[in-house]
């Protein structure tokens, strides 16, 4: 055994060892925030795992077996499974062992997810939740930091020691920040998602804690310039202001404006550092070929969506399986990147990823996983809107809560360009997984503090009625939150 196998071995014994130490006593939701905190950073990396997907499984089979691990959107959870398991047992024997390594990496996200929203019931207070996410972020911006420094090509090795080098950015040809999540693409996508957190968190925020999101704000920008990534770029633009707008009632209109004014500028200075004093100053060229097409495809993906249409054509149920064959897998196995021939079909065995979310999912496990994702996603926001509409209607909704209305929206339609669910981009998927956890999670807590006192009130109301030493007490009136 090479001593790089022996030295993540080791990390995987001590990290399932920890986590059993601590969700075996009454430390759960300290359990839980370190493994969430510790999504981006893989001390553990190898084809078959991670050290986020084991220590998952160990944390959600503890908790399960104490009776500690809290359901929530379980019929939505058992599609996405049922869609995955019959897709892999549709796809044939030729890759079964790495369908059935993608579907257990995969199913760690929906562990995640349960232990997400456990956190966010458990915490003591609302704000833990924000604390978790800033954290991570500032983590995530040190990351960043060190990795522009390094330069394209480079990656930051700390303290000389490679077991602990990040990832390399991409080379001078193609100079874009890859961050901790493997690519410019995942990486442009939390900044993207964090920035519009970290605005709602602000909006309310004083002192030194409105000092430091103000810093991670400017740092996510400086990052997303720097990855090069257009998707989140112009996700960013289009969708900030309708996160203004979903905050009017406590900016009102002239904070509206001022806050629209200050975006604008932060993102104009955060651009000008990233093309003038790094060497990650891709953003402006990239853009500017967002509105070429071919045949009505944009011209980047030219490619790989009418490739990817040709194969889904084949099996458009179930897909081909769930496990995505890259391109280093099918050049050892003497496979050839497809083309398309002179009738438009392809010709050859492997193509690339299409870079789409929907056109991965339709061509791995078909209409049927697309859509058991898909209404996921909708269900979780549609969890969000009851639980905003239930607040706004007996005082101020959570701000995490309303923009995460904004942030999964926005998320969906980034993915028309990406895909999150890669088997090289697990830990982006497990993040994913674990905000929406959180959010709903959010969302149900304040539901529910909210009609507590009401069903107090009625019980104890009902139970006067029913003693002899007292005259009884009038039912309360119903309210929307009882």
């Amino acid at each position: 055994m090479k001593s790089s196998a022996i030295w993540e071995a080791s990390w995987a014994l001590l990290s399932i060892i920890l986590t059993y130490l601590l969700a075996s006593g009454a430390k759960r939701t300290i359990a839980i925030g370190a493994l969430l905190l510790l999504i981006p950073f893989q001390f553990v990396d190898t084809r078959y795992a991670t050290s986020s997907v084991l220590m998952a499984y160990a944390l959600g089979a503890i908790l399960l077996l104490k009776g500690d691990l809290k359901f929530r959107l379980m019929p939505e959870l058992a599609c996405i499974v049922f869609a995955y398991a019959a897709s892999t047992a549709l796809a044939g024997r030729q890759m079964l062992t790495w369908q059935v390594v993608y579907v257990f990496q995969f199913v760690s996200c929906l562990v995640v997810f349960l232990l997400a929203y456990d956190y966010a019931r458990l915490v003591e207070h609302e704000r833990s939740v924000a604390n978790l996410l800033l954290g991570m972020n500032v983590l995530i911006g040190i990351y960043c930091l060190l990795q522009i420094w390094a330069g394209p090509g480079e990656q930051f090795i700390p303290f000389g020691i490679e077991q602990f080098a990040f990832n390399s950015n991409r080379d001078v040809s193609d100079p874009r920040l890859v961050g901790p999540f493997g690519t410019p693409g995942n990486t442009a996508g939390y900044l993207t998602l964090m920035t519009f957190l970290c605005t709602a968190e602000l909006i309310s925020a004083s002192g030194r804690r409105r000092l430091l999101l103000q810093v991670l704000l400017v740092v996510n920008l400086l990052g997303l310039v720097a990855t090069g990534n257009r998707a989140g770029m112009l996700v960013l633009i289009a969708m900030f202001p309708l996160m203004l707008i979903a905050f009017r009632r406590e900016l009102g209109a002239r904070r509206v404006v001022l806050y629209t004014v200050g975006g604008i500028v932060v993102l104009a200075i955060a651009s000008a550092v990233a093309i003038n004093y790094t060497r990650f100053g891709s953003m402006l060229e990239r853009l500017q070929s967002v509105t070429e097409t071919s045949n009505g495809v944009p011209q980047t993906r030219s490619q790989t969506w009418p490739i990817a249409m040709e194969k889904i054509r084949r099996s458009p149920w179930f897909g081909e399986g769930p496990y995505f064959m890259t391109q280093e897998e099918a050049e050892n196995m003497g496979m050839m990147r497809n083309e398309l021939d002179e009738s438009g079909r392809t010709d050859t065995r492997y193509d690339p990823y299409p870079h789409s979310l929907y056109l991965y999912l339709l061509r791995t496990v078909g209409i049927v996983g697309l859509a058991a994702v898909m209404l996921f996603f909708v269900r979780a926001w549609l969890s969000l809107r009851r639980s905003v509409s239930r607040q706004t209607a007996e005082g101020a909704a959570s701000p995490l809560v309303r923009a995460g209305m904004v942030v999964i929206p926005a998320f969906l339609i980034a993915q028309i360009t990406l895909e999150f669910n890669r088997a090289v981009s697990m830990d982006y998927a497990q993040f994913i997984f674990a905000l929406v956890g959180l959010l709903v999670g959010l969302g149900d807590r304040a539901t529910t503090s909210s009609q507590s006192p009401a069903r107090s009130s009625q019980w104890a109301a009902v139970s006067a009625a029913f003693r002899d030493d007292e005259p009884a007490a009038a039912l309360p009136r119903q309210t929307r939150g009882g």
